[in-house]
């Protein structure tokens, strides 16, 4: 991929790899969904994404690119056909306050995952020393995976300008950033480093194992893969997740009344008590798998 930071949006990786226990009710093996009723004219399409796959892994069938087409709006987690949307995350990127990634681990801790950057990623993070942790674990991504990658935001935000359509955002990138960073530089750099080097080989193991069940279209199966996590955390599952569900709803809500919209968002939000699906249902709407 030519850029990742730009097409697999750094919290939006996380958003989808770590988070602790959802349940929810049995749901068709599906990851796109029709929103219907509740004063709706024209119904409009959830579609679950993940945000990193191997290009050989990549699947979209026709039906979901058919839904797209009919669509008259695209949204998706960020606005990201916006020119200005890596300039704007770029003031996000780095630690407030002075702080360093020595300043903020231990020094045990520090060397281990400098050693690893440079053993296992061929990069000195001393030249990256005020970046935030969770920037410097997303770089791992394309090593974890091990193999060329291709991501659904790249695609979706490619068919749109085709179709001559706007991509436009749930939220704004601050706010992304701001979810994560609710937990603090400690525990990013904890979380996001330190527990992901010392589980390096489970954690290509749990990934591995999301991606089969995404290929499944089997969300039960995800919620399962996800509340084993070696790496789940409970606030910042409320974080990334929970406040992030129950603050797109009321927004989609008025989205689809203006037209029939296209959403694209993390396959780790829709399902769930606490997740898109649920919580729209909540609301009034009539959710139905399509096939």
């Amino acid at each position: 991929m030519a850029n990742p930071i730009k097409f697999f949006t750094i919290s939006l990786i996380f958003s989808f790899l770590y988070f602790g226990k959802i349940y929810g009710q049995k749901e068709e093996k599906s990851l796109l969904y029709e929103i219907s009723g509740n004063g709706l004219s024209q119904p409009s399409y959830l579609f679950g994404t993940i945000h990193a796959i191997c290009k050989d892994d990549f699947f979209l069938p026709e039906v979901v690119k058919s839904k797209f087409s009919t669509s008259q709006q695209i949204y998706l987690e960020i606005d990201m056909d916006d020119p200005s949307m890596m300039t704007e995350m770029q003031k996000y990127m780095m630690m407030p306050d002075g702080k360093t990634l020595k300043t903020i681990m231990s020094e045990p801790d520090y060397k281990k995952v400098a050693k690893f950057f440079k053993d296992s990623l061929k990069t000195n993070i001393a030249f990256m020393d005020n970046m935030k942790p969770f920037i410097l674990s997303s770089m791992t991504i394309p090593s974890m995976l091990g193999c060329p990658m291709q991501g659904y935001e790249e695609v979706f935000v490619k068919m749109a300008q085709e179709q001559k359509k706007e991509v436009k955002g749930l939220e704004l990138v601050k706010e992304q950033f701001d979810a994560l960073d609710n937990m603090g530089m400690e525990k990013q750099a904890d979380l996001m480093l330190v527990k992901m080097v010392d589980n390096w080989s489970l954690g290509k193991s749990e990934l591995k194992a999301l991606i089969k069940d995404y290929k499944k279209q089997d969300i039960e199966a995800l919620l399962k893969d996800m509340t084993s996590s070696s790496t789940a955390d409970a606030a910042f599952e409320k974080d990334l997740l929970e406040n992030r569900n129950r603050n797109w709803i009321p927004r989609m809500a008025t989205i689809m009344q203006e037209k029939p919209t296209f959403f694209g968002v993390g396959a780790g939000h829709l399902g769930g008590e606490k997740g898109v699906i649920t919580l729209l249902r909540k609301q009034g709407y009539t959710v139905k798998a399509v096939k």
